[in-house]
């Protein structure tokens, strides 16, 4: 019975976001699902597909972090970083999962979970849902070919990291080698630069900082989240084509 349960209420969530996209941003603070994935790995590309379907809506920010520890076998990942898989290793170590794994979500840094899962996403985002009112509003504007970031007056337990993340449309890449050669693999939102802008210490602010990456069509995206890296408590988007 909940499983039924989870299901009909991500059928809910993603019908939703389709349907009443400009209802969903104004009204529910934006859930971070991080994707941690790699074009080497054959259990990775549902995980991609259902990723793809999540950034289609209004209330979530969705950002793939191809990682590099798959490239030994076969098929070198060319949007795999090391900052990713750093980033990766530290949710593993921080959500005491002892190594890290593909594909892995993580939800508003906090709930992870075998991305291609669609009950325990679904789990994790109505946890998110019913955290809303606690997260902390967040605005992203773009002023003079520059970001600027609108944070509010809030007291806070611990200054919180502001994290800058631009990522890329869809690519497409035929892969020759490896656990998924001879496969056409889609991906999206892929994580392509992401740089700390500071430590926010809950002053109202008016934040700077440049558009990383231009020429590239995709987005950009901001959040705080706690250190270690912790729960995500405020975020923000801004999607643009490639004359960004």
């Amino acid at each position: 019975m909940m499983r039924i349960f989870a299901v009909s209420i991500l059928a809910a969530l993603t019908g939703f976001g389709a349907a009443g996209g400009a209802l969903a941003e104004a009204d529910t603070p934006p859930t971070v699902v991080e994707l941690f994935t790699s074009q080497g790995c054959s259990s990775c590309p549902p995980a991609d597909a259902f990723l793809a379907e999540l950034a289609e809506r209004d209330d979530v920010i969705a950002v793939a972090f191809h990682v590099n520890y798959w490239d030994y076998i076969g098929w070198k990942d060319p949007f795999a970083t090391g900052w990713g898989t750093e980033r990766q290793y530290g949710y593993a170590k921080v959500l005491e999962r002892g190594y890290p794994y593909t594909p892995q979500m993580v939800v508003n840094g906090k709930h992870d979970m075998v991305g291609s899962d669609r009950v325990q996403v679904a789990n994790a985002m109505v946890a998110s849902m019913q955290e809303a009112t606690a997260r902390i509003p967040v605005a992203l504007r773009r002023e003079s070919g520059e970001l600027v970031i609108v944070l509010p007056e809030r007291e806070l337990e611990e200054p919180l990291h502001l994290w800058l993340v631009r990522y890329s449309g869809a690519h497409e890449t035929k892969v020759a080698r490896g656990e998924n050669r001879g496969t056409t693999m889609i991906n999206t939102h892929i994580a392509r630069h992401m740089e700390l802008l500071e430590s926010w210490d809950g002053e109202p602010a008016d934040i700077r900082a440049n558009l990383p990456l231009p020429g590239e069509e995709g987005g950009v995206a901001v959040w705080l989240q706690q250190q270690g890296p912790g729960a995500i408590l405020g975020a923000a988007k801004l999607d643009f084509g490639p004359d960004a």
